[in-house]
């Protein structure tokens, strides 16, 4: 618990810094583009439309609770790319902000929040898609959307420390075994498979696969996100109880291990 503190304060502390690597990093990743930040419209745009074009003419998947199917999955997906693309880049922070750490006393807890929030400003920017996406679907005579939509920024504000602890733990595991980032590749593709992303956990039929689902620290988020998106309907307080212990779980594990990887951090770097 202490641990958890310290960095929780020392990332307070250095909250401007943190603010200031953020913007750099977003403004690397547009360097020299035309759109610039416009992409993190295109691209989600981009994705709901091929998803339309794909599941409503070519295929047409038939799921109790997922119809239209394009919208359904880009509710769960959107989220899930953000958990992902954070914790692969905070994985590597470290090693490839090295210099930092050698050249001085920097508060290297920072770089693996970086890419955090950076692939979170995406996902809000992705948000006017997704509702565009659900107007769409209720003109259509679909019973998607509604007021739970007000609860998206508490489920954010949750899912936060889930993956801002995964990615300190990573990122100091990685610094000291350069395995780990292949290991997390492949990891998140089986995780994928077992997240209610391309279908709704009602459908999963089988006990023993439904429990492994249901183990996923991925799983209540994104069953959070379809009923407040997707659903429209506030999610039920066992799900946000869910989250709330799947949440500080990961943070207080990531900040510990964390901490203990910090002393040898230059060494292995």
């Amino acid at each position: 618990m202490t641990s958890s503190i310290d960095i929780a304060s020392r990332i307070f502390r250095h909250r401007g810094l943190l603010a200031a690597l953020t913007l750099r990093e977003l403004k690397a990743r547009y360097r020299g583009s035309i759109l610039g930040f416009f992409w993190s419209l295109v691209q989600p745009l981009l994705l709901l439309a091929v998803y339309t074009f794909v599941f409503s003419i070519v295929f047409q998947p038939r799921a109790a609770g997922a119809e239209p199917y394009a919208l359904f999955l880009v509710c769960g997906l959107f989220p899930w790319i953000w958990l992902s693309t954070a914790l692969v880049e905070g994985t590597t922070s470290l090693v490839a902000s090295a210099g930092l750490i050698r050249r001085a006393v920097f508060p290297a807890e920072l770089l693996p929040i970086v890419p955090v929030l950076a692939n979170l400003v995406h996902l809000l920017l992705a948000l006017p898609v997704l509702a565009a996406g659900v107007a769409l679907g209720r003109f259509q005579g679909f019973d998607v959307g509604g007021w739970g939509v007000v609860a998206l920024p508490a489920i954010v504000l949750l899912e936060l420390p889930l993956i801002a602890g995964m990615a300190l733990a990573l990122a100091a595991l990685h610094a000291h075994f350069k395995d780990v980032k292949d290991l997390l590749t492949s990891a998140l593709t089986l995780l994928f498979f077992l997240t209610p992303v391309l279908f709704p956990l009602s459908a999963v039929s089988i006990p023993a696969l439904r429990r492994l689902v249901r183990l996923n620290p991925a799983t209540p988020f994104t069953l959070a996100y379809q009923d407040a998106l997707f659903a429209g309907r506030f999610p039920p307080a066992a799900l946000w109880l869910e989250m709330g212990a799947v949440a500080l779980v990961a943070w207080l594990i990531g900040c510990w291990i964390f901490n203990r990887l910090r002393e040898t951090l230059v060494e292995a770097l």
